[in-house]
């Protein structure tokens, strides 16, 4: 049946859906002694435990935990704060009511959030009470609500409730609103927002006056337990509909949004920063859904569309109320309610008694929506499934930025900084380790940073070393731990922090030629085992002999550093057994300290040879993984291939320098790579490449990716002028076989050596 339609008293966009003189005959009061009549009503939107429910489901919300997704929504169907849960994404069922239940004798109570805050007005008393635009989130161990609730008039406040279960019972046992904005009619729509780094804000509207006060979107920073604003933080404007704005151009009034803008939901997606909000008026067919993107969490926010994400449909009128999340997979979704067309309010007859009325009218009902973003904007439609991959196989993705603390504003320290990986941005839940460019900026200082599976002891590691004011990058392959993070340290200098993803490992026991990631250990140590390492090469057993690395492993995943050498000069890695190759895998300058990630085949014996041309380093080697047995017949697809480097390209040799025209490198058919894969034919799918920078004019970047692809928001390689410096790059095939390369700045000359190659699928 249809909930009753709102009090005078309410009439606020979010509009109770339960009247205070309908309750009872609707669905009885929950602190009735009877059971709810709601079931004598066919059609009836009663929000009934265990029973799967399609029906009205304003200002809805989802979040996940583990294989399980929960929603909430504004109150509706006799909850004050409705909770439903699914695992597929496709049939919702209510929380099971409480048994026993010690709030009242309803034997069909299943409200999530049972007891109103007592400063809202009436108090803990249920009668003439509904919770608007709740946002959820798990905070470590336990959950948070925030709702909002009517303090007086229409003028109403944020809530801050918790619960060790997202089923509830949510509670706020505070004497005074968690936020509560001087505007006449307050706060409402609460969201919280958990950035990639972990850091929490929460996004609310200030409610305002719509077409005189203005209406503002805001954010502030949360406490780590999400029950607290942060220590010294202060709230920063999103977005506002203050007199003079204007959108492309045009008045905002004059726009599909009209006055009003509410709603707020952020997500982090291919590299930035998005924000949806609904605008216009709720109860029409203008209502609907718009996007901004913004510089970091706290914004500046700038619309990246003048169209509604979510226009009206034939069926669907006044999309809005929407939150964005992320499935299993790494899909970004979006949740919204929306009229059933022709309808754009509730029903005239609130009783609901009058023939074919109470299946039909007056509902707002929830519509799950994938998005992706292309072209510098947040789109309907879902990404490209991916790459069918063996266990242990990776999966090469358009490179994608993560983090960028410049952004977040929260440096990486010595004290530990989580970043959540799996379940975001593509990449899927049950990814077992990835391929990272990770870049340092701006440090105060001179030292080092070092990346593990998020829950183990740090490891007696480095992954990346820098100087004061110095910015480096290195390509980092690690193990996830858990919550599918990983953990990031520095010993000094809190620098900034960019990573970006190169692709993800699939989970299961590694086929034949699957990554199998490990935490970091150190193989080779100069500074205390001696001698340096110089024109003659050294070798390293890898595999074997106690290392941890099955004998048979066909290539390792290392991090090697070189300090302290007295001469300019490179250093080359091989599989033992094999000729030197005229490659290159890190470069360096007399008296520096710098690092870059090798995949190398291994040779003879288990070992690798290592030698320098000049200078005699210390060397310092740790295995983060390796890729179990296999020939190129039996790779798994995804699987990788380790070859004897060969150089590809060096355009020393083979001109122009590369600037910001992107250069196309074909890479598949050529220097013993297969072709692309076809439907039916075994190919390749990625390289492993080793790209140096050298003679640079100027500081810059350079960024690595698919020929045929848009340039990502992305790098792989820093530099400054007249420096020569290294990284590793994993990078996808363009349908051509070709990768493309461009520099912003300096036209340095570029050189690429190929380490190997992932296979992809027969079909």
């Amino acid at each position: 049946m249809i909930a009753a339609p709102e009090t005078t008293a309410h009439r606020h966009r979010h509009r109770p859906l339960l009247a205070i003189t309908v309750l009872a005959a609707i669905i009885g009061t929950l602190l009735a002694t009877r059971a709810p009549a709601a079931e004598a009503y066919a059609g009836a939107p009663w929000f009934r435990p265990g029973v799967p429910y399609t029906q009205n489901f304003p200002d809805p919300t989802v979040v996940r935990d583990g294989s399980t997704y929960w929603a909430y929504a504004t109150s509706t169907g006799g909850s004050l704060m409705p909770a439903m849960s699914s695992t597929d994404l496709v049939t919702w069922t209510p929380r099971p009511a409480y048994s026993p239940n010690p709030y009242n004798t309803d034997p069909y109570f299943n409200d999530s959030f049972p007891v109103p805050p007592r400063w809202s007005k009436g108090g803990i008393s249920r009668d003439a009470k509904a919770q608007w635009g709740p946002g959820v989130a798990r905070f470590g161990t336990g959950w948070v609500a925030f709702t909002s609730w009517e303090v007086g008039g229409s003028r109403r406040c944020i809530s801050m409730a918790t619960a060790s279960s997202p089923a509830g019972p949510f509670t706020d046992t505070a004497e005074t609103p968690f936020q509560c904005d001087a505007d006449p009619d307050g706060s409402i729509d609460p969201e919280p927002f958990i950035d990639t780094d972990g850091s929490a804000y929460l996004l609310w509207k200030s409610a305002g006056i719509p077409g005189s006060t203005p209406t503002r979107l805001w954010s502030r920073r949360l406490s780590p337990d999400g029950r607290s604003f942060a220590y010294l933080s202060s709230p920063r404007l999103l977005l506002a509909t203050d007199p003079g704005t204007f959108i492309n151009g045009i008045p905002q009034e004059d726009t599909w949004e009209g006055h009003g803008i509410e709603n707020p939901s952020m997500a982090h997606q291919g590299g930035s920063y998005w924000l949806t909000y609904s605008a216009n008026e709720w109860r029409s067919g203008d209502y609907r859904t718009g996007q901004a993107v913004c510089e970091g969490p706290m914004g500046p926010c700038v619309r990246s569309s003048r169209s509604p994400l979510l226009p009206n449909t034939g069926s669907e009128l006044g999309r809005g109320g929407a939150s964005m999340f992320v499935d299993s997979g790494g899909q970004l979704r979006m949740i919204n309610h929306s009229w059933n067309a022709p309808f754009t309010d509730y029903p005239a007859n609130p009783s609901c008694d009058a023939p074919g009325l109470c299946s039909s009218q007056g509902q707002r009902r929830a519509h799950l929506t994938s998005l992706v973003v292309a072209d510098g904007a947040l789109r309907v439609g879902a990404g490209p499934p991916p790459m069918f991959t063996a266990p242990g196989g990776l999966v090469s993705v358009n490179p994608v930025r993560l983090l960028d603390t410049r952004q977040t504003g929260r440096c990486v320290d010595g004290s530990t900084q989580t970043l959540r990986i799996s379940g975001t941005n593509g990449i899927p839940a049950d990814a077992v380790a990835v391929a990272l460019t990770v870049t340092v900026t701006d440090g105060s200082a001179p030292g080092y940073l070092v990346a593990w599976p998020s829950g183990r002891a740090r490891p007696e590691a480095s992954n990346l070393n820098f100087l004061a004011g110095q910015t480096i990058p290195n390509m980092v392959t690690v193990k996830l731990g858990s919550g599918g993070a990983i953990d990031l340290f520095t010993n000094q200098g809190c620098p900034n922090v960019i990573v970006d993803i190169a692709g993800y490992s699939t989970a299961g026991p590694a086929a034949p030629g699957g990554l199998v990631g490990i935490q970091p250990l150190r193989a080779l140590d100069t500074r205390i085992s001696g001698p340096c390492v110089g024109s003659v090469a050294r070798s390293l057993v890898v595999a074997g002999a106690g290392r941890g690395i099955p004998a048979d492993a066909s290539a390792v995943a290392l991090n090697v550093t070189v300090t302290e050498p007295s001469a300019a000069g490179f250093l080359t890695v091989w599989p033992r057994g094999a000729a030197r190759p005229t490659a290159s895998n890190l470069n360096f300058e007399r008296g520096q300290t710098i690092a870059n990630m090798v995949t190398a085949t291994v040779g003879r014996d288990g070992s690798i040879d290592i030698v320098s041309n000049q200078g005699c380093p210390n060397v310092i080697v740790d295995i983060a993984g390796y890729y179990t047995a296999s020939t190129p017949s039996t790779v798994g697809a995804g699987g990788y291939v380790g070859m004897t480097p060969i150089r590809a390209l060096d355009t020393r040799l083979s001109p122009p320098c590369v600037g910001s025209d992107p250069r196309t490198v074909p890479i598949a058919g050529r220097f013993g790579v297969p072709a692309v894969g076809r439907p039916g034919i075994r190919g390749v799918s990625a390289v492993a490449l080793n790209v140096t920078v050298t003679e640079p004019g100027a500081s810059g970047f350079v960024t690595v990716w698919p020929s045929g692809t848009a340039r990502p928001n992305a790098s792989n390689l820093n530099f400054v002028a007249a420096q020569t410096i290294p990284n590793m790059v994993i990078v996808k095939l363009g349908s051509d076989g070709a990768i493309q390369l461009m520099s912003n700045a300096g036209c340095p000359n570029i050189i690429i050596d190929i380490a190997g190659y992932y296979t992809s699928p027969t079909d």
